[in-house]
């Protein structure tokens, strides 16, 4: 390992301990604090007047830390805390110290927990600068990934270049978001100041420091810090050694040994270990060692071995690609799925988004036709359908799978469906998560009133249509009112079928009206609703209407009603004997007039006796 000389050893001890004292007397001097403003103006002079130099903090390390028993030396520093109390300067010493005890032993999580109660009014600048530094150091060797703190990231910043440890720490940080391009030119700096830290820091950043060394292929570097391995037991023929030696023959167009330094590497359990056995898929389908599916079985026991980071996202991402291009689609959008749920809020999470909702398009589209079985595309939904529920893209996908079911006569499907649709988008809108679009809810719950009417479920109808909905679409709002009033005249409520509540009445309401009316045998009524209905629909008016409208008239009385309305009605059917009828009814009634009334009734009576022969009304509807 280079070595910095003993100049640029005192150079950094300087800067550190100057920086220290500046901030003190900057922040906690008594003498201005206590003059008037026209003493303390009276003792400014050009160099205070100047822009106020922005302070480094204390270099962290300016000689190997001394090891000591680790419980002896953690007790010591707990006591030290204890023993500050309240006392704020005392307290942010002692916890800093005890990070900084956390820091050489590489414990990255217990360190930050410590640091996070150091800070506020009270804290010398001199201590919060120390704690930031260690918060940063902390932050970029802890191997949960998590943000590093606005303190922390201040100390990137170009204002503190001059800080001893600033080029290590930035190379770090490069590396930690995966940018070996910009880590590259600060190797060399950062592996001189690496030297004067802990070995426990060192061994955990020096694979990642040669990796990028051989990216960037700094091969003099490389090869000294490959020889530094053989210093530290866990690096020394570790997975990660191994590993970055096959990326080396990878490099120099030498597959089989790569081949074999993965083999070596893959059998531990660390992230260079899962990398091995990634790059040993890579290699393989590269040079066709091995078929797509066997790539697909090697890539779905690794997405298992290995989850939780970018690296198990970025499996999932290549599995799912794999299983695409293999004719599997179904599987592809589980496996995105899977990213998706265990790399949420991610760059590749959305990604993978985008991706599947491709592939879930085309496979709905597909399942919508006819030409796929019902029982193979409900299997594809039930695999699909748990990852993406609350996404209001899947949700239109499903509302057409729905569709189909419903087309097909499954309504208890169907209806299952739309309600499911309908429960996830409004717990996706209750807790933030997506917005669904204008008028869907409504109309998904039109379509499940509508399948639910088609099966007769009809108990299920009434708890549905407890819960009213007001559709802003017409046609949506047409539908729903109907739905409505067949539930009344099934459930025998023609009550309140019969009321009305203004505005424009769709035919089917008219219809069921005229028909709640003609069975309560309220002839007026009947004859004045399918008046209104014969108005509408004019020369369209169904047989059975039209049968109903006749015998409305015939029992209200209405002789001359009848008459007309039975020389209208052969245009409306082909039925045999609809003719004598009409004729029995209609002949020359002016030149018969005035005829004895039972002559008259007679001929309505064995009218009546012919029109009750048809077949059932309303079957013909």
């Amino acid at each position: 390992m280079v070595r910095q000389t003993n100049k640029v050893a005192y150079s950094c001890a300087f800067r550190g301990r100057h920086a220290a004292v500046m901030a003190v007397l900057l922040c906690a001097c008594p003498v201005l604090a206590q003059r008037s403003p026209v003493d303390a103006a009276d003792q400014l002079t050009p160099a205070l007047l100047s822009p106020m130099r922005v302070i480094d903090p204390p270099a962290l390390y300016l000689a190997q830390r001394q090891a000591q028993p680790f419980l002896e030396e953690r007790k010591a520093l707990m006591e030290a805390v204890i023993a500050a109390g309240d006392r704020q300067p005392d307290l942010a010493r002692a916890l800093t110290d005890l990070a900084e005890f956390f820091f050489a032993h590489a414990m990255a999580p217990e360190g930050l927990s410590v640091l996070g109660h150091v800070g506020g009014t009270e804290v010398p600048p001199a201590h919060e600068l120390r704690a930031g530094a260690f918060e940063l150091a902390l932050g970029l060797i802890d191997p949960r990934d998590r943000p590093l703190t606005e303190r922390a990231r201040a100390l990137l910043e170009p204002v503190h270049a001059g800080w001893a440890d600033q080029p290590l720490f930035l190379a770090l940080s490069h590396l930690r978001d995966a940018d070996c391009a910009g880590a590259g030119p600060l190797l060399t700096d950062a592996v001189m100041r690496l030297a004067r830290f802990p070995k426990p820091v060192q061994e955990r950043v020096l694979p990642g420091f040669l990796e990028c060394a051989i990216e960037t292929e700094q091969w003099r570097l490389a090869r000294d810090l490959a020889g530094a391995f053989d210093s530290y037991p866990a690096l020394k023929d570790s997975p990660a050694y191994h590993f970055l030696l096959g990326r080396v023959a990878e490099m120099g167009d030498e597959p089989l040994a790569a081949f074999d330094s993965y083999v070596q590497a893959q059998d531990g359990s660390d992230l260079w270990a899962h990398r091995a056995r990634r790059a040993l898929v890579d290699l393989s389908l590269r040079h066709e060692a091995v078929s797509t599916e066997e790539a697909v079985t090697m890539l779905s026991l690794e997405t298992e071995l290995w989850r939780g980071d970018r690296y198990g996202g970025e499996t999932l991402d290549d599995l799912a690609s794999l299983q695409a291009i293999s004719g599997d689609p179904v599987s592809a959008i589980e496996s995105y799925g899977r990213l998706i749920q265990r790399q949420a809020d991610s760059p590749l999470a959305d990604v993978a988004q985008q991706k599947a909702r491709a592939l879930i398009d085309d496979l709905y589209q597909s399942g919508a036709s006819a030409e796929v079985p019902l029982g193979r595309f409900m299997g594809w939904h039930e695999r699909i359908a748990p990852y993406f529920r609350f996404t209001v893209g899947f949700a239109l996908s499903s509302e057409r799978f729905a569709d189909r079911f419903l087309a097909a006569g499954a309504t208890t499907v169907a209806a299952r469906e739309y309600a499911t649709i309908h429960d996830y988008l409004t717990a996706a809108q209750d807790l933030g998560i997506a917005e669904a679009e204008p008028g869907q809810l409504d109309r998904l719950s039109v379509k499940e009133a509508e399948a639910l009417l088609a099966g007769g479920q009809i108990e299920t109808l009434g708890a549905l249509l407890a819960q009213p909905v007001t559709p802003a679409d017409p046609d949506l709002a047409r539908r729903y009112a109907l739905v409505s009033a067949r539930y009344l005249e099934e459930t025998g409520q023609t009550g309140e079928l019969l009321k009305d509540e203004g505005g424009e009445v769709p035919v089917q309401i008219l219809r069921l009206r005229a028909q709640a009316q003609f069975e309560r045998a309220d002839w007026p009524a009947a004859l004045a609703a399918y008046g209104a209905l014969r108005d509408r629909l004019g020369d369209a008016l169904p047989l059975p209407d039209a049968i109903r409208y006749l015998l409305a008239a015939h029992r209200n009385g209405d002789s001359a009603k009848t008459a007309e309305l039975a020389q209208e009605f052969p245009s409306l059917t082909e039925l045999p004997g609809w003719g004598d009828i009409a004729r029995g009814l209609t002949i020359a009634a002016p030149e018969l007039l005035p005829l004895r009334e039972d002559t008259a009734r007679a001929r309505i009576e064995n009218a009546q006796e012919m029109l009750d022969s048809l077949p059932d009304v309303d079957k013909l509807n």
